[in-house]
């Protein structure tokens, strides 16, 4: 998963900023409090400096959220459809990582392809992660 360095928050007005990865916390130890428009401008320098944030969709109207799909692909190689929610139309996950949360029932899941454009879209989804279940209940 590509690193999220930040996290935005949005409250009373005012656009929150917190560190999240060590790089960022390094350079940000403490959570920004901003007006719209300094945020904005903020994000956008970082994001061209190589800085990813994690809910800039308060802060920039132009990054719309889209639909995403999850899909486990069965033993038998059929997808079995496991949830749903709403992100950026450029997904911070990417090929081989796990999904945040850690597992669930014993399982943990492992992204194996991400899919987005005309194959999402006839899927009903912006963006689709197709998933392989491993059994980690054991595990140490």
């Amino acid at each position: 998963m590509r690193k999220i360095d930040y996290d935005i928050g949005w409250n009373s007005g005012k656009v929150t900023i917190t560190a999240r990865s060590e790089r960022a916390k390094g350079r940000t130890p403490d959570p920004l409090v901003l007006e719209r428009r300094a945020a904005l401008e903020l994000i956008k320098n970082d994001e061209a400096a190589g800085y990813s944030f994690l809910g800039h969709e308060f802060v920039d109207r132009t990054k719309r959220l889209v639909k995403n799909g999850y899909f486990i692909i069965s033993p038998g190689g059929k997808l079995v459809e496991a949830g749903q929610d709403w992100g950026p139309s450029n997904p911070v996950y990417e090929e081989g990582d796990t999904l945040m949360g850690g597992p669930r029932n014993g399982k943990e899941a492992k992204i194996e392809k991400v899919v987005r454009g005309d194959s999402a879209e006839k899927m009903g989804f912006g963006v689709v992660f197709l998933l392989r279940e491993r059994d980690v209940s054991n595990a140490n």
